[in-house]
């Protein structure tokens, strides 16, 4: 989801910088910033997205690496607390 200068590839394809998203709405966003990708997400004829995870999102208005960290370690956590490793 980020576009972060200087550090977009330590966070492209992490999982504290990835967001549930069907198809649709993951095309129409493309590569814009993240308070453009954001509105894109969020609005429109379905509105909010199904996915709790994603919908965190919306409480956030800036996507920076610091988050990204926080929100790494928290997923992963979480990842392995349910699965046991």
């Amino acid at each position: 989801m980020a576009t972060l200068p200087g550090s977009t590839d330590q966070w492209t394809h992490r999982l504290g910088n990835l967001v549930l998203l069907n198809r649709t709405k993951n095309a129409y966003a493309q590569n814009y910033d993240f308070t453009e990708k954001k509105a894109k997400y969020f609005t429109g004829r379905h509105g909010v997205s199904t996915f709790a995870l994603t919908s965190q999102v919306l409480q956030h208005h800036e996507w920076k690496p610091e988050l990204l960290r926080k929100r790494q370690q928290r997923l992963v956590g979480l990842l392995a607390d349910e699965w046991d490793v």
